[in-house]
């Protein structure tokens, strides 16, 4: 007989409303008319954010107290649900702007989708109680946004950013996971909470895994030092999409 553990929903409910909107914009990509598809599908994800919103609101009101879930996986309480909150907030703004922008009518509805699939997986990691969850949140969100930095493949450099884009976030995630692996080998723990009272403190395995999923994290969001080789990237994605006069054509 397969124990399962006890799953709270009601803390899941923001992650679960995007994901939700994110396969129905989906639909929308394959059912609604090409001329009500940007409307639709601008709607459907405004109304994913709102109700994500919402439910953090709630979720934040209805925990005073911190509680792990599903085995310590996952953690419910009032910081996270506040990060659920502000991620909601700025996506359905993100919402707003980018409906005023011009867009391929083909892809108006999975860049909605990609844009609350990527909410879904930051609202995941904000709740994140372990080491696996960690990882699992932060590639669901980045994979999400290495397809929205390429969608526009009319702007001359899109492709190009997003395999660059690709490239630097996969030398985080492989550090992240290294470390990842370092820590989980010298204390036996996932959760945070246990790792902390492990007991390893000067184990020089333990701080060379801790540094290193610290660099990961920093290497994602391009933290200081890292933002130098993400600038770098940058310059080179710029200085592609605008090419010298005369380099193109094989003249210097």
């Amino acid at each position: 007989m397969i124990v399962k553990p006890h799953i709270d929903w009601f803390a899941l409910a923001p992650s679960l409303a995007l994901l939700a909107a994110s396969g129905l914009l989906l639909m929308v990509a394959v059912f609604v008319p090409r001329r009500g598809r940007k409307s639709t599908s601008a709607f459907l994800a405004f109304a994913g954010f709102v109700a994500s919103g919402i439910w953090a609101a709630f979720l934040d009101d209805r925990s005073p107290h911190a509680a792990a879930l599903v085995h310590d996986a996952m953690w419910r309480d009032r910081w996270g649900a506040l990060a659920q909150v502000l991620l909601a907030g700025a996506g359905a703004v993100a919402v707003l702007l980018s409906y005023g922008e011009k867009m391929r009518d083909e892809h108006v509805a999975e860049y909605y989708a990609l844009l609350t699939a990527a909410g879904a997986g930051m609202a995941f990691f904000v709740q994140a109680g372990n080491l696996m969850t960690l990882f699992l949140g932060l590639e669901w969100f980045s994979i999400a946004l290495y397809v929205l930095t390429a969608i526009d493949i009319d702007l001359v450099g899109s492709l190009e950013a997003g395999l660059k884009y690709l490239i630097v976030g996969a030398v985080g995630s492989a550090t992240l996971l290294f470390g990842s692996a370092l820590v989980y080998g010298t204390t036996g723990e996932l959760s945070f909470d246990k790792i902390g009272a492990a007991g390893h403190a000067h184990d020089a395995m333990l701080v060379a895994g801790l540094a290193m999923v610290i660099a990961g994290l920093a290497n994602k969001h391009s933290v200081v030092p890292f933002h130098r080789w993400h600038g770098a990237q940058d310059a080179l994605a710029a200085s592609s999409a605008y090419p010298i006069p005369g380099l193109a054509t094989g003249h210097a």
